[in-house]
């Protein structure tokens, strides 16, 4: 697989779109999504598109860079900190993101909107440092 910036920047693109997307509902509370199913399942449906976008963007540096083709979402996560493309700190923030998007994809044992919130107050941030991170790895290659 040859490594194309191009994919990488679109992607980053969707993903700050998704971002600011999220942000609109900064203020949602718990109580919020507990009480209203439309706002619940856009806040899921946010998380999920965000994680597909970045793990996306993973396997591609990871196929392309470094002939690595991780087996699970948090294979990647770990790959990615392993290969110096994220940070310790980052890592540390967006490790278990692989599970609760399978989670969320897949409803496993029900979702736990605790669960939700807690994520959906911490994403746009970490997606803004992850989108910062990839760009400057990229830069790095040049």
């Amino acid at each position: 697989m040859v490594f194309k910036p191009e994919i990488i920047q679109e992607r980053l693109k969707e993903l700050d779109t998704v971002t600011e997307e999220l942000s609109l509902y900064k203020e949602i509370t718990q109580e919020d999504l507990d009480a209203s199913l439309s706002k619940r399942w856009v806040i899921e449906r946010g998380l999920i598109a965000a994680a597909n976008i970045v793990f996306d963007i993973a396997d591609h540096i990871l196929a392309s860079r470094f002939h690595v083709y991780p087996e699970t979402y948090e294979d990647s996560l770990h790959l990615l900190r392993e290969k110096g493309v994220i940070s310790k700190n980052l890592f540390e923030k967006i490790e278990g993101f692989g599970g609760f998007r399978n989670i969320l994809v897949h409803e496993y044992l029900g979702i736990d909107i605790n669960e939700v919130h807690r994520n959906y107050k911490k994403s746009p941030a970490i997606f803004k440092e992850f989108a910062r991170e990839i760009l400057s790895f990229m830069e790095g290659l040049q």
